[in-house]
């Protein structure tokens, strides 16, 4: 078993398929800290949904009241997106000290570091968002702790660049435009295809789409693989 999911992969546990000429499965899981991803609107769209339903058939109630009513039913928005949080020194780095360090600096896509948090024992240590999965919310037991606005900022510039495709390519330093507003964008050299976005701070961040071979063959599913223990 890999050391970086050594404090994750604690339970096997054996799913046996509804059509019998499936083969089984395992599933193989643990507790771990874990940040949750889905961001407030996701975490609320039922139970917000449920609340004006409630105030349609009660006009008399407030908004409070009808959300009070509203999450009472546990059966809504059940359901978050989360990533786990594990030891930077356990991810293989196959002897590449720059590896580590690139994580550490937050450089290497599909990392988010944490700042040491001795309070809750957070010490050189990474959220995975690699491995991002459903869960029920239900199963999550215990809020240690939340993002600043910048933070907050940093995580979703890192899931942008996560889950952004890499063509058409766009050759421009984003790292400029964080945490800076847009107050002017002009059309560049069409012949380029070339678009500038002015910032505040004075600054020009200048977009760049070249032309980029198109794969139209779609996704190829592979074969399923059973996880064993």
């Amino acid at each position: 078993m890999p050391g970086v999911w050594s404090q994750i992969d604690l339970t096997s546990a054996e799913l046996s398929g509804a059509n019998r000429t499936l083969p089984a499965l395992d599933s193989i899981g643990g507790r771990a800290l874990v940040m949750v991803l889905s961001h407030d609107c996701q975490l609320d769209k039922e139970t917000t949904r449920a609340a004006r339903k409630v105030m349609r058939e009660n006009p008399e109630m407030s908004l409070e009241q009808a959300f009070e009513v509203a999450a009472d039913d546990i059966t809504l928005d059940r359901f978050a997106i989360v990533a786990p949080i594990v030891l930077v020194d356990l991810i293989p780095n196959n002897g590449e000290a720059s590896f580590t360090n690139s994580i550490v600096n937050g450089t290497s896509i599909g990392y988010f570091p944490l700042a040491d948090n001795p309070q809750i024992a957070i010490n050189r240590m990474v959220v995975d968002l690699s491995y991002r999965s459903t869960v029920d919310i239900l199963t999550l037991s215990e809020r240690l702790a939340s993002l600043s606005d910048t933070e907050r900022l940093r995580l979703r510039y890192a899931l942008a660049k996560m889950d952004t495709l890499r063509v058409p390519k766009i050759d421009a330093n984003f790292t400029e435009a964080i945490g800076q507003k847009i107050t002017d964008i002009r059309v560049g050299n069409k012949a380029t295809n070339t678009v500038h976005f002015i910032l505040d701070n004075g600054k020009t961040l200048e977009v760049l789409l070249p032309a980029a071979p198109v794969d139209l063959s779609g996704p190829v599913r592979k074969k399923p693989r059973t996880a064993h223990a």
